[in-house]
């Protein structure tokens, strides 16, 4: 990085020259120092900062100032800095801008892929507000929405490539996996719920995104393996829907109940009391306070399993904390972001690059729901009785 030191006397000797050359980077080291201090000390908050719906931290009375935090800063954090504030290693960093890389079609921002991806990475790991990453990254805020729009658009492109339905294969694979916990539950591919997104308020319909706990939200119906994997999602349904409604609108539900059915019948994924009892969905007894033991057992064995769908949810919120709030004004944009960090969830767990410092405890939702028919009824009552 070329550095510029201005003496304001061209005739001064060689001698002079050296010493404030030499106080210049004393400086300089000193202050890189100090950035390296506030780095660690910085906390972010959140509030309106005007029409724009962009964000500024009033307890630092403006932007974050980091001279040179790109070039400079970055290459000095250590592995465990870099991962605490990028929330993934170099080596996964440097993997994703290959994947990328052939993605990319219109970056004239005359500034390296590495930095376009960094700032991305920043923006859904914190909640920063745009102008403070802008001001970070030594950008306009123009520049730096319009790099990370552009470059969750193609992680939201690349989501089907690491999101995807099981092959029978993969099916035993997942099913001795979740039959390995001490558990024993027989047959399970998945376990699928629902989780709000929080959004500021849309324009229009916002009626539609506004759910039983008085906020606006977009709806994430994930099925994930017993890694904590996704393997089917649905993401963008309003908030104001019931599971077992977006549940019915899913891909997944039709090919689940199609003619030629996505599941063999001894192999079924687990929902919770929001979902309808079928075949393919096994859900636990609902609990009128006259359980039986096996009941009782058994809805124990399928809440201990059924957990791994809310841990799931819970890295991902904790990993990418700007899903914690999404605030963008623009309903596809939520769904394109949200649709980007799932990718980046897919990638990082593949390659075991992460950690269970991210995750975040999410409050479960259920929501009764009654539907059945009488052979997954019977199914239920065969794996009850065989524990």
């Amino acid at each position: 990085m070329e550095q510029a030191i201005l003496v304001g006397d061209h005739s001064v000797g060689s001698e002079r020259s050296r010493r404030l050359k030499l106080r210049g980077n004393c400086k300089k080291r000193i202050g890189m120092n100090n950035i390296m201090n506030d780095l660690n000390e910085v906390m972010f908050a959140f509030e309106d900062d005007g029409a724009d719906g962009l964000r500024i931290n009033p307890r630092n009375n403006g932007l974050v100032g980091v001279p040179n935090y790109f070039e400079d800063v970055i290459p000095l954090y250590t592995d465990n800095q870099f991962y605490s504030h990028f929330r993934m290693s170099r080596e996964s960093i440097a993997e994703l801008e290959n994947i990328i890389r052939p993605h990319v079609l219109d970056i004239n921002h005359n500034m390296p892929l590495q930095k376009i991806f960094l700032l991305t990475i920043w923006i859904l790991a914190t909640p920063e507000s745009f102008r403070s990453v802008a001001d970070r990254f030594g950008l306009c805020k123009t520049i730096t929405y319009s790099a990370f729009k552009e470059i969750v658009h193609i992680l939201a492109n690349l989501l089907p490539q690491f999101v995807r339905w099981p092959d029978a294969q993969e099916c035993e694979v997942i099913e001795a996996g979740f039959r390995s916990r001490r558990e024993g539950f027989p047959g399970i591919i998945g376990a699928i719920d629902g989780c709000h997104i929080e959004i500021i308020q849309p324009p229009g319909n916002a009626n539609d995104y506004y759910n039983r706990k008085g906020t606006h939200s977009i709806i994430l119906q994930g099925t994930c393996d017993h890694n904590g994997k996704f393997i089917d999602v649905l993401i963008g349904r309003p908030g104001r829907a019931h599971d077992a409604s977006v549940f019915r609108t899913s891909t997944l539900y039709n090919r689940l109940t199609s003619e030629d059915p996505l599941l063999p019948p001894n192999q079924h994924i687990l929902g919770d009391s929001a979902y309808p009892l079928m075949l393919n969905v096994l859900t636990p007894f609902k609990d009128n306070g006259h359980l039986s033991p096996q009941q009782i057992r058994y809805n124990v064995k399928h809440a201990s399993i059924r957990s791994i769908i809310e841990r799931a949810f819970g890295l991902l919120k904790g990993k990418f904390r700007r899903l914690r709030y999404l605030d963008v004004k623009s309903v596809d944009m939520g769904i394109v972001v949200i649709s980007a960090a799932c990718t980046l969830h897919n990638f990082l767990l593949s390659r075991g690059d992460a950690n269970i410092g991210d995750f975040t405890e999410l409050e479960a939702e259920v929501e009764e729901n009654q539907d059945a028919n009488l052979d997954a009824i019977q199914k239920r009552f065969n794996i009850m009785n065989s524990f």
